[in-house]
């Protein structure tokens, strides 16, 4: 099975395949970030691996490790939720070169089940009327 990644610049989201495909996803996608009582107000730069579950997010003020944040991915400007994820901010090497400043998420929590709608409905295999299966 090809492992892709998606890559988001300013709502812009693009797949990437491990073998080096891209697909730009038709409509944009956003990502808010909860933590505590604190709630991100733009729409920050990300990495989304569904497969491995973990999200980098561009920052340059990530939060500590071990941080809990909540995480909604949706469509703007009507705020359509996609998905709404939960995770802890885990470490990572921020001196390697390979890496821009940011913080890398592990998902918590989670079934196949929601990355895999999350993972549909970002490809355009799944409407956002169809109903939960």
């Amino acid at each position: 099975m090809q492992k892709k990644l998606f890559i988001d610049a300013g709502g812009h989201l693009q797949e990437r395949g491990d073998d080096g495909s891209a697909k730009v996803v038709p409509f944009p996608v956003c990502l808010a970030i909860k933590h505590a009582e604190d709630i991100s107000e733009t729409c920050p730069n990300f990495v989304l691996n569904l497969d491995e579950g973990w999200v980098f997010i561009g920052t340059g003020s990530p939060l500590p490790e071990g941080a809990f944040v909540q995480m909604h991915f949706y469509i703007p400007p009507e705020n359509k939720l996609l998905a709404e994820l939960s995770g802890s901010v885990v470490a990572f090497d921020r001196n390697s070169a390979y890496y821009p400043e940011g913080m890398l998420i592990k998902f918590a929590r989670r079934s196949r089940k929601e990355l895999e709608s999350l993972e549909k409905y970002i490809e355009g295999n799944k409407r956002l009327i169809d109903k939960k299966a």
